[in-house]
């Protein structure tokens, strides 16, 4: 059997910041850390300020905060994230992630895994689930 793969999240976030490729559809960027092509792992960077618009995923997915505090929104109601806090999101939920007034840095865990860069990775909905053409951020305005 084959040593497993050992990732740093101390090293993978300084990586983020300079090697980090653009996620699909979001102000932020993003660096693959695992992937079996079913279940992976990412690190996110969300600028300070910046938001994720209202969007579903094709399967579950955990989110782990390890630096600066944000928001998620879940069917419309916004909940407070600081560092040291994990929460799930069902896949096919509406959500939407925002970053406070620092960056925003997260681990996503997710099943089935999609690449940061990949347009399946979400799909932009309303608060009801309908697709959208154009995205929206959680207040409903343009992103």
């Amino acid at each position: 059997m084959p040593a497993p793969a050992i990732i740093n999240l101390a090293d993978a976030t300084i990586d983020l910041l300079t090697l980090g490729v653009p996620v699909h559809g979001a102000p932020a960027t993003g660096l693959p850390l695992h992937s079996n092509g079913h279940l992976g792992a990412d690190i996110l960077h969300v600028p300070a300020g910046k938001q994720f618009p209202v969007h579903t995923h094709p399967g579950d997915h955990l989110l782990y905060c390890i630096q600066g505090t944000g928001t998620i929104s879940v069917e419309g109601v916004t909940y407070d994230i600081r560092p040291g806090d994990i929460y799930m999101v069902d896949g096919q939920v509406p959500h939407a992630v925002g970053a406070g007034p620092s960056d925003h840095i997260l681990v996503a865990i997710g099943a089935p895994h999609k690449p940061v860069d990949s347009p399946e990775r979400m799909a932009f909905v309303d608060w009801d689930g309908n697709p959208l053409d154009r995205p929206v951020n959680a207040d409903g305005t343009p992103a």
